[in-house]
């Protein structure tokens, strides 16, 4: 018998190239741009562009690209009923009201039981992704006020260029990352 042997593919240096170079580009802003509403106008490009850039001149950017068509045409395939189909007719081997929690509505839409499928309620579902979203926005505002104190620091120290040096550091941890991201999937497969 022979161990399956992971496929270790290594990091697109286009994706890792972009990675650092929007981080260092991001945090670079306050340095070359002043106005608080011209640093948000900057980043915003700075952002725009990487986004552009990933989903343009990278593999990762084409699998999603295929990714969002396909789940395009899905959705459409099942919003469009084909001309054959019988609407609001139960399957064939389904006898109306077979299950316990059967229904058959006032208009005569089925609606089956659906037992083998459980389903955590929608508000708890909608608690935990708003939760998710508002600790991912927590930290990320988090990191940015931090990224911009030290940098303000640096320049207080009558340091050249405080918030691209920070850029640097964090460009630096974030090609570290881009290279690394491949590996971590396929430990998985170990």
């Amino acid at each position: 018998m022979t161990q399956h042997e992971p496929t270790r593919q290594p990091a697109d240096p286009r994706t890792v190239a972009i990675a650092g170079l929007m981080t260092v580009a991001w945090y670079a802003v306050p340095d070359v741009v002043r106005p608080r509403w011209g640093r948000a106008l900057a980043k915003t490009a700075v952002g725009a562009a990487g986004v552009a850039l990933m989903l343009t001149a990278t593999a990762e950017g084409r699998e999603a690209r295929d990714g969002v068509r396909s789940l395009r045409d899905a959705v459409r395939e099942v919003g469009t009923p084909s001309p054959d189909a019988p609407v609001d007719v139960p399957p064939d081997d389904v006898a109306l009201g077979d299950g316990p929690d059967d229904v058959v509505r006032e208009d005569n839409t089925y609606v089956p039981d659906h037992d083998d499928v459980t389903l955590a309620p929608p508000a708890v579902l909608a608690a935990g992704a708003v939760g998710g979203v508002a600790l991912a926005t927590t930290l990320a505002v988090a990191g940015e006020k931090w990224a911009y104190r030290r940098g303000e620091r640096l320049r207080a120290r009558g340091v050249r260029l405080p918030h691209t040096r920070v850029g640097l550091a964090l460009g630096a941890l974030a090609v570290a990352l881009a290279a690394a991201e491949p590996l971590l999937w396929n430990a998985e497969d170990r």
